[in-house]
């Protein structure tokens, strides 16, 4: 792995999120699945980073989603199977929390629609779908579930399991606000160009409606030490990296508002989706069990310093 920086800038590429130049030279690692060496530049404007070459989405196949592909810590086909025995259910209950509060004090009128954007096996789809309807002060909003994605498993859902799974194509088409929720879980760092998805999401939410997305932070303590060298950093599938800046910046260009929430089970699933030995994930999860050791990893890698976004009413 070559991590020096290069002084100067590279005024032929623009950045891929903003679209402004010229952007920075930070440096080039080895890929491990696609064995060839990958260049990491980072625009000055919007502190967004991203790779050259961008390795295209064929390297979502059936290998990846069972955890043999370019991210080992990825195991799709067993939250496929039965999403309730996964660690997954750390994150669906945070998520629901957050939602659960939004939803409470942005009270919508009928159903709660909700489109979850790269939902892969569809582990959300199906915990939406079984939570069944949000209640609050004895009332109750149904929630009416969608989702997108291109990945192996989109097929099965929309055909094997009865889930409605939106192509590009139609939900260029939806019309405009026609979500009370959008979801991106752990999405945007694996799109070549992410602009053109928080443009869809700012268009497709309804006044008051939120965003709930979840990516790295590459302005944690943890990552910032490590460099390229942080494990997260996998050129191959991750392939743009944001800041809370990053994120702050893109949302402003759609008309988003930043919003804030503090995460737990997102932080306990991201912690032990990582650790691949049974005994390093029970002795993780016995300190997990304690606030301060959760809020301690939060602090580390800077977990719920990455805003959601809110479209003002």
């Amino acid at each position: 792995m070559t991590t020096e920086p290069v002084a100067g800038t590279r005024g032929a590429v623009t950045c891929r999120c903003c679209g402004s130049g010229p952007v920075t030279y930070v440096g080039r690692k080895r890929g491990k699945f696609l064995v060839r060496d990958f260049d990491f530049w980072r625009c000055p404007a919007c502190d967004y980073m991203f790779v050259e070459p961008f390795s295209g989405y064929a390297v979502y196949d059936k290998a990846y989603y069972e955890g043999r592909g370019a991210d080992p810590c990825v195991d799709y086909e067993s939250e496929h199977r039965d999403y309730r025995s996964t660690d997954r259910m750390m994150e669906f209950d945070d998520l629901w929390r957050i939602a659960s509060g939004f939803i409470e004090d942005n009270i919508p009128e009928g159903a709660v629609e909700w489109l979850d954007f790269g939902c892969g096996a569809g582990g959300l789809l199906r915990y939406l779908t079984d939570k069944g309807a949000f209640e609050s002060g004895g009332g109750r909003w149904p929630i009416r579930v969608a989702g997108s994605d291109v990945g192996a498993y989109a097929e099965r859902l929309r055909v094997a399991d009865g889930l409605r799974i939106l192509g590009i194509e139609q939900l260029a088409s939806e019309p405009a606000g026609s979500y009370d929720v959008v979801s991106m879980i752990e999405v945007v760092e694996h799109i070549e160009f992410p602009d053109p998805v928080f443009a869809l999401a700012a268009r497709l939410l309804k006044p008051g409606g939120l965003l709930l997305l979840t990516t790295g932070n590459l302005s944690g303590p943890v990552p910032r030490m490590r460099g390229l060298g942080y494990a997260y950093v996998i050129p191959e599938v991750h392939v743009g990296y944001f800041t809370p800046r990053a994120l702050e910046t893109s949302y402003a260009r759609h008309g988003l508002r930043p919003v804030s929430f503090r995460y737990d089970g997102v932080v306990r699933f991201k912690v032990l989706k990582t650790l691949r030995t049974s005994g390093k994930q029970r002795i993780a999860r016995m300190a997990m069990a304690l606030p301060l050791v959760v809020r301690a990893f939060d602090g580390l890698f800077g977990t719920s310093r990455m805003p959601c976004a809110v479209k003002p009413r």
